[in-house]
Parts: structure tokens; sequence; C-alpha cells
């Protein structure tokens, strides 16, 4: 009953893509490449990482410099700009999108065993993903981004699993009367900003997200522990439900947030439900709080200033380079529920207080891009009444990328994870530290079609991530 049900949700995302492709009656695709009629090289160095001109439009909220004369599209007007001279004593104009601001992406996946640690050496996850995206405008001063992602995951090598997730947020831009200094954010916040501005899982180029954001406090073994149940610190470091105030400059940006927290599954992991609001937290009195800090040197500004018209919207020949510095710290505080259940019927309750705090560069020297982070934690009881231990946590990770053609990238990354483990508590691991090394190629078959073949190599902790280790990953992935 429960895979029918899938099944059908399943269909109906397919279904609701082609509705919305055909109802557009547009051949160029996603969305902002129909609203320009440009190429997605405009905005991409190689789908999804941004160039300096997509990482511009992102932070402008969806808009260049002069949009005006660059749309090919324009939008339906819900009023009359002279209805802004008669405000209070009329609706304040805006517009809508004149067609759909849907997009429709795919990806899928072939996973082959290289050292016989899988029980099958050739796994199809086919689609691993399909998306349904709406982003765009509503007039000015307001932007909106939306996504339903139905996800199919074997971990490793295990039984796959599916479910569905969304996620949804709506900003106002340019509060006070400035010029996207203060901009008010609604909904699903951090898909950007969580996280260091220079190491974005939206902004990467590989099939493993970056090891500083996927990993979460190691569950305990509830039979060897005597334990009933158990629900501990599910934080990883992504999107969440809550409100954030975001700004940029010539060469600055900043976000800081509230986040519901206490997170009800772990990142990456099948909710209780088929369908679920990625993020979601259970309810508490305590909020958590996070900020995102990026500098830049050199390069295209990100408010594009000093910029004439004609040179606002323009891929030319090497359309991904742009020599600059880019710096960048993150931080995060916040307080989860650790819940136990024993076998005497017995059940405790604890809060679990915890803190992140990273530092981020990435320099851009003609065809390559060279990034390194480190970030440091620290949970104050993540285990609850099972041990008053605290664990600390350190991420790191160096990472290259070259453009060999505009359409081939190699790339590699080293990473790594080092957790202080209690020892005291049953049916757990202490050793629980890891490195990894990952290299592979992203080929642009077209501007919206690309293929990446990626291998992990543990040199550490291969025993926790056995089904990764001396994996092959054959990703291919396109969008309409």
């Amino acid at each position: 009953m429960k895979g029918s049900h899938r099944a059908r949700i399943f269909c109906t995302l397919i279904f609701a893509a082609l509705v919305c492709v055909v109802a557009s009656e547009v051949i160029a695709v996603p969305t902002f490449a129909r609203r320009y009629s440009t190429s997605c090289a405009t905005c991409h160095q190689a789908y999804p990482r941004l160039n300096a001109v997509g990482e511009s439009f992102r932070l402008m909220g969806y808009r260049f410099v002069d949009d005006e004369n660059y749309r090919k599209q324009q939008p339906v007007e819900l009023g009359d700009e002279a209805y802004k001279r008669l405000w209070p004593k009329a609706l304040w104009p805006t517009d809508i999108p004149r067609n759909s601001p849907l997009s429709f992406l795919g990806r899928f996946m072939v996973e082959t065993d290289l050292d016989g640690s899988r029980p099958a050496t050739f796994t199809f996850l086919l689609p691993e993903e399909v998306e349904l995206v709406w982003a765009g405008n509503v007039g000015h001063n307001i932007s909106f981004y939306g996504d339903v992602i139905f996800l199919q995951k074997d971990f490793g090598g295990e039984e796959p699993d599916s479910w569905a997730t969304l996620k949804a947020w709506l900003q106002f831009q340019s509060l006070f009367g400035g010029d996207n200094k203060f901009n008010l954010r609604f909904g699903s916040v951090g898909t950007q900003t969580m996280g260091l501005f220079t190491a974005r899982d939206a902004n990467f180029y590989g099939t493993h997200f970056y090891l500083y954001t996927s990993w979460f406090m190691p569950p305990v073994n509830l039979e060897q522990a005597g334990l009933a149940g158990f629900k501990g610190n599910n934080f990883s470091i992504g999107p969440q439900m809550g409100i954030e105030l975001n700004g940029v400059g010539k060469r600055w940006f900043y976000a800081v947030g509230v986040a519901n927290g206490n997170l009800q599954v772990p990142a990456g992991t099948p909710p209780p439900s088929d369908v679920s609001f990625m993020g979601m937290g259970s309810g508490s009195d305590s909020k958590d709080f996070y900020t995102q800090l990026a500098y830049k040197i050199g390069g295209m500004p990100w408010d594009r200033s000093g910029e004439e018209a004609d040179e606002s919207l323009t891929t030319g020949a090497q359309f991904w380079r742009d020599d600059s510095w880019i710096f960048s710290l993150y931080g995060y505080s916040g307080t989860a529920t650790i819940e136990a259940g024993y076998l005497d019927g017995t059940e405790t309750e604890e809060e679990d207080n915890f803190w992140r705090l990273g530092l981020g560069v990435q320099k851009q020297i003609k065809d390559f891009s060279f990034s390194a982070a480190y970030m440091a934690g620290s949970n104050d009881n993540p285990y609850g009444s099972l041990s008053d231990a605290s664990v600390d946590s350190t991420t790191y990770h160096l990472e290259v990328l070259a453009f060999a053609y505009p359409w081939l990238m190699p790339y590699g990354r080293f990473e790594g994870l080092k957790l202080d483990m209690p020892e005291d508590v049953p049916g757990l691991n202490p050793n629980r530290d890891m490195e990894r090394i990952l290299i592979g190629a992203k080929f642009m078959i077209r501007p919206n079609v690309f293929c990446v073949v990626e291998t992990a190599h543990y040199t550490e902790g291969a025993e926790l991530e056995e089904g990764f280790d001396k994996t092959l990953f054959v990703l291919l992935a396109a969008s309409f």
C-alpha cells in the first residue's frame, strides 16, 4: 500500500511537470532562460554552480541591472503605475510573471561497486531525483522560490527508499528604502545561507554534498543500549523553517536568521511520512540562530555597481572566469531536545546546547578555483541521560576545480570529520573520525544537460560508510 502511494506521488509530479512545460508554450528553458531568452551559461559556470553574473542575479533578488532592458517576457501588470501616487487610497501596483515560472529537473544515477562491499555490483537510481522548481519576482521588491523534490536514495547500497520534500520562501527586497541592503525572508530559510558562502551544497559540482553540511550526531543502537526509543540531536547544516534578514553591497554580503530548530529527522534520511517539508522541526520555546558573512576582493561586484547597461547581461567566451578572493564566516547556535525511553517505561528529556563556527576562503584565478574551509563545533549534552559528556567536532576540506574546456571540468576534494566522542554510551561506536578524497569530472553535454563521473576513497573511517568507499558514481542530469 505504501509503495503504491509513493508511485502515485511520482506520477503526479511527472504529470504536473509535463502540464507546466506544455502550458508555457515556449521552447527555451528553464524559467530564467525563458524570461531573458539567454543561455544557462549566462549565469552558471556549470549548472548548478553560479558564475559571477549568476551570483549577482541571485543576490539582487533574481534581477539584473537595468532588468527591464533584458526581459524578453514582459510581466502581467496588476494595477497601473499611477496608483503609487494615490496610495494609501489605492492598492500599490505590482506584476506577476506572464508565463508559469516553473522548471523541471531530473537526476539519474548509476552506482558501481569497485571493492565488493555492496550487496549488488550495480545500483540503478533511475531517477534519483525529480524536481519541480518555481522562482521569480512579484514586482520590483518581492522575490520567491519553491520546489517539490521526489527522491530515491540507497544510502550506500542499501535497499532504496523514496519520499518527497517541499520547501518555499518569500522575500521582501530593499526595506527602509535601501538598495538590497535589508531584505526580509520568510519560509524555508538557508537554501543558500546555511553554511559557508564559499562552500554551499546549492553551488557544488559533484554527486556528494560537502561533508561539513551532511554529518549529524551518530545515533545509538537501541538494543545494545537497552532502550525502547531514543531521539538525539538531528542537526545538520541545511535549510530550515524560519525568518532571515540579509543584504548585499558592492563587496559584502550578510545574512542573520532565526530557525525553528529541533529537527524531527536528520537531513537526507527518510521522513516518517511520504511527503514532508524540508527542515521541519518539533515545537519548542527555544529557537536557533545563525549568521553568514562574506567579503569579496577583486572580480565583479556583487551589486553590479559601476556597470554600463549594455554590459549587464553577457556570457562571453570565458563566462566562468572571475579572478577574485572571497572570504566567508558562518555561525550557528541552537538547542535540541534529547529524549530517551527505557525498557522499564522510564522516559527522560534533556537539552543539548550546541554551536558551530566556520571559516572559508575561495580563490578564482583564470581557469582554476581553489577553496578551503574549517569548522569547529561543540555539543554540551548530545546523549542526554546516557552520558554527561560533551562532544567537540571539527570538519575541514580543500577543493580544486578546473576548466579544461568550457564543457569539461575535472575536480577533487579532500575532506575530514573529527569527533571527540564519549566512551561510556552503550550501543555507540566512539571511533567516528573519517577522511575521504573525492575525484571526478563534469561534462556539459548541453548548457542544461550534464554528466558527472565521481569516485570516493576513504583514507580513514571507510568502515563507517563502506557503501560509499571505492564506489563509482555516474550521474546524468537535465533541466527544462
